[in-house]
């Protein structure tokens, strides 16, 4: 009747019912890019005694474009241990992970996670799933801080990856409100502060007019909150009250074969997932992009790439 027991046990495990488990637990959830993670992965032990060959852990990035997933992998963390685990025993291992710089962050069309997978001799193996959100580099979020003081809602789509960049989408609700449908905008980080490829929205009698402008946030004025939220509140207001000032204002043309993405934010992304993203996105959305990029500047123009990620 007992040695009935422990067979029907081992099957059961083998099965993946009742056998043994891996936890990553995680010192946080919320990072910035470039950010360590750290914590411990915990492998327990199930009703029966079994042998573990090791572990992997894949932090995983997934986009959805055109209400499709793409999920790519950016690294994996292998636990290279191979040991045998008695019941209700456990064992736990040190965890960390550096997270690329130039990730896109965290938002309705960008998720991340870390899935972990304990490979268990002639059983089913078990997977942990954990969840991560990566925020705003410093010096963005408080530009997003200063627009939301102006009244700026970010879209449920806000932060979605074009196959190029990550682009931020906001509507007014105070500043604008009924002259503005919305403002976008994609972000590099440099050294001095901040660049931004803005676009607003404009309504006009002759249907609604896109107004693009370059901008440069210095790092002295990030760090004033009223000043920088009075600069782009005057950004904004002359873009939208004086839209031919600044329908060509964009220094340079976007040659997709010579992009440099140093900085940008989702850059990371643009690396791994661009062909493959931009294979799916409809023929209207590629051209809003080439139209927002590609000008019909004056002889002289150079590569916007050049003019603005470059030291």
């Amino acid at each position: 009747m007992w040695g009935g027991n422990n067979v029907f046990k081992n099957l059961l495990a083998k099965m993946g019912k009742g056998g043994a488990k891996v936890d990553l637990k995680l010192e946080k959830t919320e990072f910035l890019p470039g950010d360590t993670v750290k914590g411990e992965l915990v492998i327990t032990g199930g009703m029966v005694e079994q042998r573990i060959n090791g572990a992997d852990v894949e932090l995983q990035l997934v986009i959805r474009a055109n209400g499709k997933p793409f999920s790519h992998t950016i690294e994996t963390i292998p636990i290279r241990e191979s040991f045998v685990i008695p019941p209700d025993n456990w064992r736990s291992f040190p965890f960390s992970c550096v997270l690329p710089k130039e990730l896109p962050v965290s938002g309705n069309p960008v998720t991340y996670s870390f899935v972990t997978r304990l490979d268990i001799e002639g059983a089913v193996d078990h997977t942990d799933h954990d969840y991560i959100k990566v925020q705003p580099p410093d010096r963005l979020q408080k530009v997003l801080q200063a627009l939301s003081r102006l009244g700026f809602r970010e879209k449920y789509g806000s932060r979605s990856f074009n196959g190029y960049t990550q682009e931020f989408e906001l509507f007014p609700t105070q500043l604008l409100h009924g002259k503005v449908e919305e403002v976008e905008f994609a972000a590099a980080v440099e050294e001095g502060g901040l660049r931004l490829l803005l676009e607003v929205d404009v309504h006009s009698w002759t249907g609604e007019k896109e107004i693009k402008r370059e901008l440069f946030l210095e790092n002295s004025l990030l760090d004033e909150e009223e000043q920088l939220k009075e600069r782009l509140s005057q950004v904004l207001t002359e873009m939208a009250e004086n839209p031919s000032s600044w329908q060509w204002s964009i220094s340079g043309k976007h040659k997709h074969g010579s992009l440099h993405w140093k900085g940008m934010i989702g850059g990371f992304a643009a690396g791994v997932l661009g062909a493959m993203v931009l294979s799916e996105l409809t023929e209207e959305a590629v051209e809003g992009l080439e139209e927002a990029t590609d000008l019909d500047l004056p002889e002289g123009d150079f590569d916007l790439a050049d003019g603005m990620f470059d030291d």
